[in-house]
């Protein structure tokens, strides 16, 4: 085998790979024997099959497959080796490329590159870049403090329906006079919330009804979607089809949601036992966790105007343009080269963007060990968890969720890129000059605007 790279300019070239039949020979032996081994084919047993039909049935396809891991590999170990930053990956050349003969004991195949510019990534505390600081204010602390009481509420038993009420009962079918229809639907063991009957009628009825009272109603305008109304009913749809509008509920109990109140009981269910022992240290453990996620808000904005002003800084850098769109044409099946043209800004400065990172990098050596992997990873199910009200989770508690993630492989390599991303974000803050400026919320909101 014999690897050359020619030069075309200072950010392209072509690399040519030069085959002899001894480079790929004994794999395409090999793999044939194996076939020869496993296949059943009509008229021989098991492993008997003569090897020229195998070689007629296989062997060409055996032979481009081989040859393919052959050059892939050659290609990558190359560029490893030689120290080469690419954009994109290598494309069968448009102009080196002859025509190969699989027959011909020599093969050449030749290869388009694209090569990363040199960029500009010296950092100094000369260089400022924004750092925003949200304010959290009193207005903020009690909205966080109300999705707390709510998502810790219970339901409890009522005398009287107000509005928004769970009822448990009798459910009965009447006729054209009012009365229990005879062979009509009759579920004893009805049950539905107050906040889903459609009917404004139907919840006017209902309301200020007490423990043991019969209410009538239009029950088809009520529940007009017939899956809710036949599980409520406890019969089919195709029964739904044919009731009576008019139907009777006897209420046998009547509960009602009530939000969690502000005490020592909700200080442990939220933060764990007597962790927090007043209303005010209580709030002042909210306002805590809100500057703490707010803190990704921070963090993110800070990213967008770092990117900016690096990006700002090598401006000038010019990109093998040509080659790149070529190469998303190429990975994007179905994409047209005028859809290309027509976005191609947003795809160079996202070229550019992985360029800087990547001389970030090298520059300052950063490499992404397991416990960063596993920071993220904490970060993720923290953020997934708070959804679900859970809050001031400790790293022991967080790190069986954050295994789970780390044994998906399309969320591992999400979590490495998102690793990757907050290593050089936090090299760039470490380097550069951080001007703080605290600002509330709606004028945060704002920056997104412009």
């Amino acid at each position: 085998m014999n690897i050359t790279k020619t030069q075309n300019d200072d950010l392209t070239a072509v690399i040519k790979i030069q085959l002899s039949k001894e480079d790929y020979a004994s794999n395409v032996e090999n793999v044939l024997k194996d076939y020869q081994r496993k296949v059943v084919i009509d008229g021989f047993r098991k492993g008997k099959t003569p090897m020229g039909i195998v070689k007629k049935m296989y062997g060409k396809a055996v032979l481009v497959e081989e040859i393919n891991k052959l050059l892939g590999d050659a290609l990558n170990n190359y560029i490893k080796e030689n120290d080469l930053y690419i954009l994109g990956e290598p494309l069968p050349s448009e102009t080196e490329q002859k025509e190969v003969n699989l027959e011909d004991e020599n093969l050449e195949f030749a290869y388009d590159i694209a090569l990363s510019p040199e960029v500009n990534v010296k950092l100094s505390k000369r260089e400022k870049v924004s750092y925003y600081v949200i304010k959290v204010d009193d207005e903020m602390i009690d909205k966080q403090i109300e999705g707390m009481c709510k998502n810790s509420g219970e339901m409890v038993a009522v005398e009287e329906v107000e509005g928004t009420e769970y009822l448990k009962g009798e459910i009965i079918e009447l006729d054209a006079d009012g009365k229990a229809k005879e062979n009509g639907v009759r579920n004893t063991e009805a049950s539905f919330s107050l906040m889903y009957v459609k009917d404004e009628d139907a919840a006017v009825a209902f309301k200020g009804a007490k423990k043991g009272q019969e209410v009538k109603f239009n029950a088809v305008k009520a529940f007009p979607n017939k899956t809710d109304f036949s599980n409520m009913l406890g019969v089919t749809k195709e029964v739904v089809e044919n009731v009576n509008p008019e139907f009777c509920f006897i209420i046998n109990e009547i509960k009602r949601y009530v939000d969690a109140e502000v005490n020592q009981e909700l200080f442990d269910k939220v933060y764990g036992k007597d962790t927090v022992k007043s209303v005010e240290e209580f709030r002042a453990k909210v306002k805590e966790d809100i500057e703490n996620q707010l803190k990704g808000h921070s963090e993110y904005r800070f990213t967008i105007d770092a990117r900016e002003k690096l990006l700002k800084k090598n401006e000038d850098v010019v990109l093998p343009e040509v080659f790149l769109k070529r190469w998303i044409l190429a990975v994007n099946k179905g994409m047209k080269a005028e859809e290309i043209e027509k976005d191609f800004e947003g795809y160079r400065d996202e070229f550019k963007w992985q360029v800087v990172k990547t001389a970030i990098i090298r520059e300052f050596g950063l490499k992404i060990e397991q416990e960063d992997l596993k920071i993220v990873a904490r970060e993720v199910a923290a953020a997934q968890l708070q959804q679900y009200g859970l809050y001031g989770l400790t790293d022991e508690q967080l790190d069986g969720f954050a295994v789970k993630l780390l044994e998906d492989e399309k969320q591992r390599q999400h979590l490495y890129e998102r690793a990757v991303d907050n290593k050089v974000f936090a090299t760039v803050k470490e380097n550069v000059k951080l001007e703080e400026e605290e600002i509330a919320m709606a004028d945060f909101e704002k920056l997104f605007q412009k």
